[in-house]
This record gives C-alpha cells, structure tokens and sequence, in this order.
C-alpha cells in the first residue's frame, strides 16, 4: 500500500467512532500514527498498532476513548448488593493478563462482569441453577452454576436456553 492511497481513506473504530485519513506520521522508517478527523472536523489520533484491518477502509480499536474512559482501581471502597446491603470492602482485584476477572470482596469472589464500579462497589445478583440440566443423558450444566453470559451461550448452543432460565428461577 502507498501513503497517497491512505490520505481520504475511511476510518471506522471498534466503538462506531467514524472519520477519515488527513495525515500520517512517522519515525524513523516506520508509519506510527495516522491523524483522522471526524464528520465535525474534531481531529483524533490512531495508533499504528491499534489497526485491525486496511481495506476499503481501515478498522482500528478505539484505544483512546477506552483510556478516556477508564477508572482507577480503588481498594478498600465499600461493596454492596443491588438492594443495599453491605458486602465488605473491595481487598483485590484479579486479573488474567490485562483482563479483570474477579473481585475479592472480603472473604468472597465476584466475577468482575457483575460488579459496577463507582464511588462504591455494586455486585449484581447472579442467579444459580437450582438443578442440573441434562441434554441427551448426560450431565450439560451442573446445579449451583452461575448463569452468567457464557453459560446461557452454551445453554443456547445446545438448544437448552429455556431450560436453564427456568431452572434458575
């Protein structure tokens, strides 16, 4: 690809961000960032590294509004449930990588996709199977599982969705 053939070209982010290529810097012999602006003419940065694919327009992960976005990571802030009671303080956060997958809220863990941070912690209910759910005699999903996202994609997969949900209730 040449340079003259990214100046104009569309640019869309992962979050929707749209807007198009009106110039591209480098260094040294490496092309680092390309500067876009969108249908406002409100200019914005691509990092080369956050480009997912170059075609009839290039797709790029909108790192920026994902930093903007984020919020440090306090321990000690009060946790609660939805209706108020009081859970402990948040004592850890696990992380996989860069990825948080738990908090640890006194002596208990949380998945982090429950948990709405904000000047305190907020854990959302997460209903649990109160009975297995068999498919084809075996065994597809055990009593006491959380159904989360993931278990109610494999529940649907398996053309077991209707049951787990009212097995949950």
């Amino acid at each position: 690809m040449n340079i003259s053939q990214i100046f104009g070209k569309k640019v869309v982010g992962t979050s929707g961000r749209t807007g198009y290529v009106i110039s591209v810097n480098a260094s040294g012999d490496r092309v680092e960032s390309f500067i876009c602006a969108d249908e406002a003419e409100e200019e914005f940065i691509i990092d080369c590294t956050n480009i997912k694919s170059y075609g009839n327009e290039i797709v790029f992960e909108d790192r920026q509004r994902a930093l903007n976005a984020a919020k440090p990571v306090k321990l000690g802030r009060a946790a609660f449930d939805r209706r108020g009671k009081f859970l402990g303080f948040v004592e850890d956060v696990i992380l996989k990588g860069n990825k948080i997958t738990s908090v640890k809220i006194g002596d208990k863990k949380y998945s982090a996709a429950n948990i709405i941070f904000g000047d305190a912690a907020i854990v959302e209910e997460v209903k649990k199977l109160k009975s297995d759910v068999i498919k084809d005699g075996k065994v597809l999903i055990k009593k006491g599982t959380p159904v989360t996202r993931e278990i109610l994609q494999k529940a649907y997969e398996n053309g077991a969705y209707i049951e787990v949900n009212l097995k949950s209730i």
